[in-house]
């Protein structure tokens, strides 16, 4: 059999609908999308239910009536109640799950026994064929063909390709998914990370696989393991760029994870691919050569793994008056974009800091700041501003310890000077 559909509809309530029907829970439709993504590719949503091509599973389940029942018992086991029909034409396969309960599976060449009214004809004509004592589609097949498509015209024709099993319908997959996600339960707890690093390269693949699959890419990898205490240690690998290097991706797993490694043994792992579009990379002929963003993510995880995750990282500034006022984001990697178009440049002062800061001689005369002297310096105080506490944070001590101005000498050049109780220093200078 080269072509094979499964179908899954709302099976039909008597009164109101219960919990667990397609009709009345959409946890129970989401969890029929997950249970079709283990059994194919390609899935279209349909009214109450969906459909979804299983071409290819004799191979690992065996006959139609097998693949029926492997449904079956994921419905069961989700406690979804609907009806299911397999068949090696789509139409058919939603015509017969919309309209008998249970299991129906559909072998070529053998028709089953529908009412007429499943088949959409209209009410008029239905009383014609009761008259003429037509029940079901039994009883209308036995009618040529042509003369019913010459008495009701030819649209007609729809009808009888339904009853003879030729429907057109095409599967569209029209789900919008964002992500794929993996998951392996282990034989035994193991509690060496390392171990598992060929069981995580193989889900790894799958994953990847399945993400180009949809056309897309992926900058989001989450990692879930359930341990042997009942817990789960997650780790969310984060990038600024996307990639399907599965190489790349592996390696970066293996260093964040060794980094933090979980407490305790593993007995599950579940990973999640994210969706993203993919990179377009197009260099010209005289672009300025650079590491690929690969390579620098890898060495930039070990350097972490060397000196702590804590001291690698984007510089960032913090909105407060502090000395050397900036903190390092270590999630966060420069975006490596080239500047194409310039805004008007505006001037910009940066602070570059001295360390050791500089011991200071100051000469004041009424209050005021009149000379300044270091050992590698030395001039007449032009201007100056200030004076400035150390820090914002007033609920600190340090807030009282330091006094700083910001000074022009003669030279022209700006130097920031501060005073810790009664000695003077330079710690930096404006570029």
């Amino acid at each position: 059999m080269n072509k094979l559909y499964a179908c899954i509809a709302a099976a039909e309530e008597e009164e109101e609908e219960q919990p667990g029907s397609l009709r009345s829970d959409e946890a129970a439709v989401a969890g029929l999308v997950e249970l079709a993504q283990r059994f194919s590719h390609r899935i279209e949503a349909i009214v109450d239910g969906i459909l979804f091509d299983v071409s290819g599973l004799h191979n690992r389940i065996g006959t139609p009536a097998q693949i029926a029942g492997k449904i079956s018992e994921a419905l069961r086991a989700k406690n979804i109640r609907a009806n299911i029909a397999v068949a090696a034409n789509a139409q058919t396969a939603i015509l017969y799950a919309q309209s008998r309960s249970g299991i129906t599976v559909i072998e070529e060449g053998i028709h089953q026994r529908l009412p007429l009214e499943t088949l959409g004809i209209d009410q008029d004509t239905l009383n014609v064929f009761r008259t003429l004592g037509l029940e079901d589609t039994v009883d209308l097949k036995r009618v040529p063909e042509r003369e019913l498509v010459a008495r009701y015209g030819p649209e007609f024709r729809k009808v009888t390709d339904l009853i003879n099993q030729n429907g057109v319908h095409v599967l569209t997959p029209n789900l919008k998914e964002n992500h794929v996600s993996w998951n392996y339960d282990l034989d035994f707890p193991v509690d060496d990370f390392e171990r598992l690093i060929f069981i995580l390269g193989h889900g790894l693949g799958k994953i990847l696989e399945e993400t180009a699959y949809f056309g897309f890419s992926s900058e989001q990898i989450d990692i879930a393991l359930k341990l042997d205490d009942k817990t789960t240690a997650e780790y969310s690998i984060k990038l600024s760029f996307p990639t399907m290097d599965k190489a790349f991706w592996l390696k970066l797993i293996n260093l964040r994870i060794g980094n933090n490694p979980p407490p305790c043994e593993i007995v599950s792992i579940n990973l999640v691919c994210r969706f993203a579009r993919q990179r377009a990379i197009a260099r010209g002929l005289f672009s300025a050569t650079r590491p690929e963003p690969e390579s620098l993510l890898l060495t930039v995880d070990k350097i972490k793994n060397i000196v702590g995750a804590g001291n690698v990282g984007v510089p960032v500034l913090v909105d407060q008056r502090l000395p050397e006022a900036f903190a390092l984001d270590s999630e966060k990697l420069p975006a490596g974009r080239e500047q194409k178009e310039r805004s008007e440049p505006r001037p910009v002062l940066a602070l570059t800091y001295f360390h050791p800061p500089l011991p200071a001689d100051v000469s004041i005369f009424k209050g005021r700041l009149m000379y300044l002297k270091t050992r590698h310096f030395a001039g007449k105080v032009i201007e100056y501003g200030g004076t400035w506490k150390e820090s914002s944070q007033w609920w600190t001590r340090r807030l009282w310890e330091r006094m700083e101005w910001d000074v022009e000498l003669e030279d022209r050049r700006l130097y920031r000077l501060a005073m810790n109780k009664s000695d003077w220093f330079i710690t930096g200078v404006y570029d």
